[in-house]
């Protein structure tokens, strides 16, 4: 396939050249007859001379301007504001200092101290503390029981006291017998109690009181 495209190419190439060849004869052969033989007296002509190019003209220079003659107006010079000297400040007048008042120092309120509201046996006084005891000793019912038995003895009991009331009893130390330390806490619970006085009145006072059970033939 390339040679046939090569031998196609270099055929056309042929016969170009070879049209070529017959359009240049063509021509040579047109030339010889169109134009007229060269004469020696054509040859022996001097040469025209070369035309003078004329220079081009020289521009003409503008003309010139006039010349403006500006007036300039006389200013006077603008006068310069003389300052004004600042007003001079008042003199200061220094302000007289008052004191201030002097206040008397206040007594400060004594504080009350506070009563305890629960006093104990060491706090009650001896005075007020042998009512207490004598109230319940005189109210001791000495069981029919316990005396046929010729029993005796005594039992401590405790209780609470406030404002002529008790509450709270209980025995603290035993007598050995349950008869006499039931009727040793009756004694508490019926007695006639002093009413209580100024320094005891609303407060809650702790008794400890020996409640005596004596024979037919004992006396204290």
């Amino acid at each position: 396939m390339m040679n046939l495209l090569r031998a196609f190419i270099l055929a056309s190439l042929l016969e170009g050249l070879m049209i070529l060849t017959f359009l240049y004869g063509l021509h040579h052969e047109v030339d010889k007859v169109v134009k007229p033989p060269v004469t020696l007296i054509q040859l022996t002509q001097a040469p025209e001379a070369p035309k003078t190019v004329p220079p081009p003209p020289t521009p003409k220079p503008p003309p010139p301007k006039p010349v403006v003659h500006r007036t300039v107006a006389h200013q006077e010079p603008t006068p310069v504001p003389t300052p004004t000297p600042a007003p001079a400040p008042p003199p200061v007048v220094p302000t007289p200092v008052i004191p201030a008042p002097v206040t008397p120092p206040q007594k400060v309120a004594e504080a009350t101290p506070v009563r305890p509201q629960h006093l104990r046996p060491a706090d009650i006084s001896i005075t007020f503390a042998d009512k207490v005891r004598s109230a319940v000793q005189n109210a001791v019912v000495f069981p029919m029981a316990a005396r046929a038995a010729h029993l005796s003895g005594q039992t401590k009991v405790t209780f609470d006291y406030k404002d002529g009331m008790a509450s709270g009893a209980s025995v603290l130390i035993t007598s050995g017998n349950r008869i006499l330390d039931k009727a040793a806490l009756t004694a508490v619970h019926v007695a006639h109690f002093p009413e209580a006085t100024a320094e005891y009145a609303g407060r809650v006072l702790t008794f400890e009181i020996w409640v005596k059970f004596l024979g037919l033939d004992e006396h204290e």
